[in-house]
């Protein structure tokens, strides 16, 4: 069972529903997230969309390959660390702000090792003009790193509300940027419109949330962090679960372009964008729970069954927007995009129902400090969803995947379900006990 947060007070009534504070603040930061990553979605897909017509296809390429990669390698160089921060920044008390300073460097550090050993293997000749370029691209994963970080601890300071405006005001900036270096045709252009933006967001918001580590509440409360190497296991195991989630939209596209040719895998790319953006904001809602849970730790099964609300509402309207608005949008796109790209998307509705099985039990078991499940699961899912698509895609081409989906999110749930509702049991139990 997790913690009472710092100050909290002393026999404080836990079996009534959870104060109006607290619910709110996990429904705001929820909504915010939710709105946050809507408004940054459709404003990306202009961005690209305005990038597509203004500047050369092969500047584009080059460019969106600088980004893509530098993302990526950020994400990889966070090591999890803001997983850590939803989980243990609201119980860190006056270790917050040390906690929190060497977690960003980090994975400042390690995103520049990362970029820069890429700068060795990776294909640099088609994605950097010089040496300029390719000099300053482990500074780009830095910073991405920060700007990453600067969302999970928004989060775990439940100040979610932050990360969303930095987020949709960095989608804003660097699309009016790009217009305005239009003119440049430059690769060059397209990258710093995206990546400076970034700099001032980190920037900006990295003194907000330094000044809120300085607050009083911070520094007259104890810490309450457990040990060592119990943050070193939640850690290994948080970034066990990222790694393995992360193949799949890494190795799928390799699979279709080998088995169906560059032209399927554009169809299934733009179609697989729709279905990523769901799965992603279902992870982001995670951390206003995991966070909440922790600072309001008597009311963590009362916030438990908010947050189940909350991702079963999401789920819904992503099934809706697979099944009914994401064909209509393929239309949009293009006739061959909707013919392609519908019966994937008709998959992935159905592969969502399962799918909140296994969401659910991710967010329970950070709360519970109990990841070693949670990435085998992950593990098996990864292994059937490859398994699957490889076996199947040659005769069913992009629907594989999606058949794929559903067999690995119907497993996961086999497997989750009797442990998921077990954790349910017990953090009932533990609200009973405490207000008997």
């Amino acid at each position: 069972m997790t913690a009472t947060a710092p100050g909290s007070p002393a026999g404080a009534a836990t079996g009534g529903d959870v104060p109006a504070t607290t619910g709110r603040s996990l429904e705001r930061n929820s909504m915010a997230l939710a709105v946050s990553a809507l408004v940054t979605g459709v404003v990306g897909l202009a961005y690209w969309a305005i990038v597509g017509r203004l500047y050369p296809a092969v500047e584009v390429g080059a460019a969106s390959a600088v980004i893509t990669t530098a993302t990526m390698l950020s994400a990889f160089g966070n090591l999890s660390i803001g997983a850590l921060f939803e989980r243990f920044l609201p119980l860190a008390g006056l270790r917050a702000r040390s906690m929190a300073r060497i977690g960003f460097l980090v994975g400042a550090c390690s995103g520049t090792a990362l970029g820069t050993g890429f700068l060795f293997w990776g294909p640099t000749d088609e994605m950097f003009r010089g040496t300029l370029d390719a000099a300053l691209f482990p500074v780009v994963v830095a910073v991405l790193s920060a700007f990453a970080l600067l969302d999970h601890t928004s989060v775990g300071l439940r100040e979610a509300g932050w990360a969303a405006t930095k987020n949709v005001a960095h989608s804003l900036v660097k699309l009016a940027l790009v217009i305005v270096f239009a003119y440049t045709a430059s690769r060059l252009a397209v990258v710093w419109t995206w990546i400076g933006p970034a700099v001032l967001a980190v920037v900006i918001l990295g003194l907000r949330v330094r000044q809120r580590l300085l607050d009083e509440e911070y520094h007259a409360t104890g810490s309450d962090l457990p040990p060592r190497r119990e943050l070193g296991s939640f850690l290994a195991g948080a970034y066990g679960i990222y790694v393995v989630g992360a193949l799949a939209p890494l190795v799928l596209p390799l699979i279709v372009i080998d088995r169906l040719g560059a032209e399927a895998n554009a169809y299934f790319a733009i179609t697989w964008s729709l279905v990523t953006s769901v799965m992603v904001l279902m992870t982001m809602l995670m951390g206003p729970y995991v966070a909440a849970a922790a600072a309001d730790g008597p009311h963590t099964w009362q916030l438990t069954r908010r947050f189940l609300l909350i991702l079963a509402a999401v789920a819904t309207g992503g099934i809706v927007l697979f099944a009914v608005i994401g064909p209509w949008l393929l239309r949009i796109v293009g006739p061959d995009y909707a013919e392609a790209g519908t019966p994937l998307l008709r998959w992935a509705a159905l592969a969502l129902v399962p799918a909140v099985v296994a969401f659910a039990y991710n967010a329970v078991a950070r709360v519970l400090r109990r990841l070693r499940l949670a990435v085998a699961v992950q593990v098996v899912n990864a292994g059937l969803i490859f398994g699957v698509s490889a076996w199947l895609i040659d005769d069913r081409g992009l629907v594989a995947l999606g058949q794929a989906y559903v067999v690995a999110e119907a497993v996961s749930a086999v497997l989750l379900a009797i442990p998921l509702a077990r954790a349910l049991i017990e953090l009932r139990r533990d609200a009973q006990r405490s207000v008997n």
